[in-house]
């Protein structure tokens, strides 16, 4: 059986301008029985909160306990049919919303909500689910892929040709979200499965990082750290640096033991060929 690592590391800052966090993380590790046998598994998320005093921390406190209460024991059950590993994804973002709801029903936690940007691996494969303008990227020295689209005005209108994304970063818009956990009824998300291979980095962040850092400086920092964990410290060291205007989240994921991306595409060759 091939054994699979993560090395991971994570960063959770207020910022400089604002008096509480109102971001929660998650970054979790556990075993999981698949087609191969059991192996390491890893959910990592981030969730940036939004809301009245204090509602904001609320709800992405909620986010990220739903999700973790609603997917692990889904992931790890020996189910005769289990369910698709992005059909549980999803039911969390909906349970997430629901509980949101739930809890915002009245007093000053009314209209709370939160984004959620989350990563599930499983030994070369990793699926997301995202709602909101949090961020997941894979980074490798070979490549830098932005697995999730900003749920944003901003967004829109680069999407549209408005405004172009180097535009978006200073638009008086910018903070305008379209999609989030709490504001609504149901909760979809966009579903994502990814190959991994070796040398990919997962970084999931906050806008309190990407408003701030151009994708390129993310990746150089990211690839010239020693470790997942010293880049996480790095990353936020350096929003400060800018100002640190939002709170900080970071979640960085080192998948070990992967297959090379040239190694499959050879595989895959030999195999057309045959």
């Amino acid at each position: 059986m091939k054994e699979y690592r993560l090395e991971t590391g994570y960063s959770w800052d207020k910022g400089l301008s604002r008096e509480i966090n109102e971001d929660s993380i998650l970054c979790t590790k556990f075993d999981i029985m698949t087609h191969m046998g059991i192996i390491s598994a890893g959910l990592f998320a981030v969730a940036d909160g939004m809301g009245g005093h204090s509602s904001g921390e609320i709800a992405s406190d909620i986010a990220i306990r739903s999700l973790q209460t609603a997917c692990i024991p889904a992931l790890v059950a020996r189910c005769p049919t289990p369910l698709p590993h992005l059909s549980i994804m999803a039911a969390a973002f909906n349970e997430a919303n629901n509980n949101i709801l739930n809890s915002a029903s009245e007093g000053e936690s009314r209209g709370m909500g939160t984004t959620l940007t989350a990563a599930l691996v499983i030994g070369e494969d990793m699926y997301v689910a995202h709602i909101g303008d949090s961020r997941c990227y894979v980074i490798n020295s070979w490549d830098t892929i932005q697995i999730t689209k900003d749920h944003s005005i901003v967004q829109q209108l680069v999407d549209t040709g408005t405004i172009t994304a180097e535009q978006a970063r200073n638009h008086p818009r910018r903070n305008e979200i379209t999609r989030v956990l709490g504001y609504q009824g149901e909760a979809t998300p966009d579903l994502h499965h990814i190959k991994l291979y070796a040398g990919d980095n997962i970084l999931l962040c906050s806008d309190g990082l990407h408003s701030l850092l151009p994708s390129n400086k993310m990746v150089e920092i990211v690839l010239g750290s020693a470790s997942p964990a010293q880049a996480c410290i790095d990353l936020t060291d350096q929003a400060n640096l800018l100002g640190g205007p939002d709170n900080i989240s970071v979640v960085i994921i080192k998948p070990g033991n992967l297959p090379s991306w040239q190694a499959v595409v050879a595989a895959q060759t030999s195999i057309r060929k045959i």
